[in-house]
């Protein structure tokens, strides 16, 4: 696995990634020093240590709030899977019985011809 050194708020860090994966940890982690920076701005004399984990907890925070938004029932980019699931067993059970008239139909007809 290939060494990336990355700088977050002027200080380095080695950190080990898979090969496929650089490009993308080097993203994440030029995002990362941004949001860093930015709340260095806000909160002066902050120590480096407590300035990386209050931008931990804010992008956690980002995130939990993005994860709620996305099971919501009216957002239609969300993944409502109760709903979801709700509609797909409506849609088959409708196709079963679309499915059982006609089959219905088919013995009524079979049997009239029968007789």
């Amino acid at each position: 696995m290939p060494v990336l050194r990355i700088n977050i708020n002027g200080r380095y860090y080695d950190i080990t990634c898979d090969k496929t994966k650089e490009k993308y940890v080097l993203e994440l982690s030029k995002y990362f020093d941004e949001e860093v920076k930015n709340l260095a701005v806000k909160l002066k004399n902050v120590d480096h240590s407590r300035l990386l984990v209050l931008t931990g907890i804010l992008l956690s925070e980002k995130l939990n709030n993005i994860m709620k938004d996305k099971v919501k029932p009216d957002n239609p980019y969300g993944n409502n899977y109760k709903i979801e699931l709700e509609n797909l067993r409506k849609r088959n059970s409708e196709k079963a019985s679309i499915v059982k008239n006609k089959i219905d139909k088919l013995i009524s007809r079979i049997q009239s011809l029968t007789k």
